[in-house]
């Protein structure tokens, strides 16, 4: 059964844990060094790659990341060292659910790689190209991105980040969203989370073989729309929470 809302989104924001911001946190202006754009635009948010359509404003692109950035910040101290993926995800959609976004069948379902010696970044691509369309996949960033990852220097900010940030206790978890806007600039996103149980921390995750030791693959796929009143009365909150930790968490992706 699903928790009820808290009454405030505000005083929800503002109360939940999250893990030791870092020790020399960066004044507001350098924190928010990472400048969103009105064109189509990938970033990396932890463990999340969120591409962005030029109907979404800069002002909203922050606002959402600053709410997918504290979602898994809380899920980080929630599930401490917890060997269960799964329950990290728990904490995830509880803050996304409470900051104003509707989710709904938020179900995770095993996932079939059909070539056992893929990468992990190339079996992602049929899942979101299904997921997004054919049309609006073919001109996804995110999905020229992990078509020519294999040829992307692996030090990159944005991948030693998005790597980081997915590991996990026993496997590994992160997400791929795709953020749009309505007619009306109601944001909404498709999005997919995958969670790898495994014996132990994944590393590159990206470059992963599900061949190479024991490991279970999961998905769970949503849409997700969101009430932009409660959303916006958390605004101020979530910035005030997030900004100790954006220079180390979120990052633009170059392709």
């Amino acid at each position: 059964m699903a928790k009820p809302l808290a009454a405030s989104a505000r005083d929800y924001v503002l109360g939940i844990a999250l893990p030791e911001a870092p020790v020399q946190a960066p004044a507001f202006e350098s924190a928010r060094a990472l400048v969103f754009s009105n064109q189509k635009q990938a970033v990396a948010v932890g463990g999340q790659l969120a591409e962005f359509t030029e109907a979404v404003s800069p002002d909203l692109r922050t606002v959402i990341s600053d709410g997918i950035l504290l979602a898994q910040l809380a899920a980080n101290k929630a599930a401490g060292e917890s060997g269960d993926v799964f329950k990290w995800y728990d904490k995830y959609v509880e803050v996304l659910q409470n900051i104003g976004w509707q989710i709904q069948n938020f179900e995770f379902r095993q996932q079939q790689v059909d070539n056992q010696h893929v990468d992990m970044h190339e079996a992602l691509i049929p899942v979101i190209t299904a997921m997004l369309g054919p049309q609006v996949a073919a001109a996804s960033i995110v999905i020229s991105i992990l078509q020519g990852l294999q040829q992307m220097d692996q030090s990159r900010p944005w991948i030693t980040l998005f790597d980081k940030a997915s590991q996990h206790a026993h496997g590994a978890k992160f997400q791929v969203g795709y953020v749009d806007a309505d007619e009306s600039g109601q944001p909404q996103i498709a999005l997919v989370c995958f969670g790898i149980q495994a014996q132990r921390t994944i590393t590159q995750v990206l470059f992963f073989k599900s061949s190479e030791e024991r490991a279970e693959v999961k998905k769970a796929e949503a849409k997700l729309a969101v009430s932009l009143a409660r959303l916006n009365s958390a605004r101020d909150a979530l910035a005030e929470r997030v900004t100790p930790f954006v220079s180390d968490f979120i990052k633009n992706v170059d392709i």
